[in-house]
């Protein structure tokens, strides 16, 4: 079954666990155009984004994620996405609307500290101040 690796904002690097599980799979980064509206996020942030995804993806696009991901799927013949599991609401909000149209893989993260599933992350601080004493920060 071919894949499709998914790398999103809180896992985009060449390591990133779904792209090791599948290394011959094409790896994509969607600019999610809906959530850089409402975030409104720094310059710097975007590229820093956009630096990360030029190593790390086959190709970068721009616009809404499902939508795009199932692009990318129909012009690779891929029949299934891999993607690294994330705390964000919003990859759960998009993971959910992909799995009522394609088969959806959700690989494991590496932690570096253990977050307790109902967790829902919003802010890096509170979330720092919170478990980063696991870390040794």
């Amino acid at each position: 079954m071919k894949t499709l690796v998914w790398l999103h904002g809180d896992s985009l690097s060449e390591t990133d666990p779904a792209a090791v599980r599948y290394p011959e799979a094409e790896r994509v980064f969607v600019f999610d155009r809906p959530f850089l509206e409402r975030t409104k996020l720094s310059f710097q942030r975007i590229f820093f984004l956009y630096e990360c995804a030029v190593e790390a993806a086959h190709e970068i696009r721009l616009g809404e994620t499902v939508a795009e991901l199932r692009e990318a799927m129909r012009e690779r013949g891929a029949e299934k996405v891999a993607v690294t599991k994330s705390v964000s609401p919003r990859w759960k909000e998009l993971v959910q609307e992909l799995k009522k149209e394609v088969e959806v893989e959700v690989v494991p993260a590496v932690d570096l500290v253990a977050v307790p599933e109902e967790y829902e992350a919003k802010r890096f601080t509170p979330f720092w101040k919170k478990f980063g004493r696991e870390w040794g920060a």
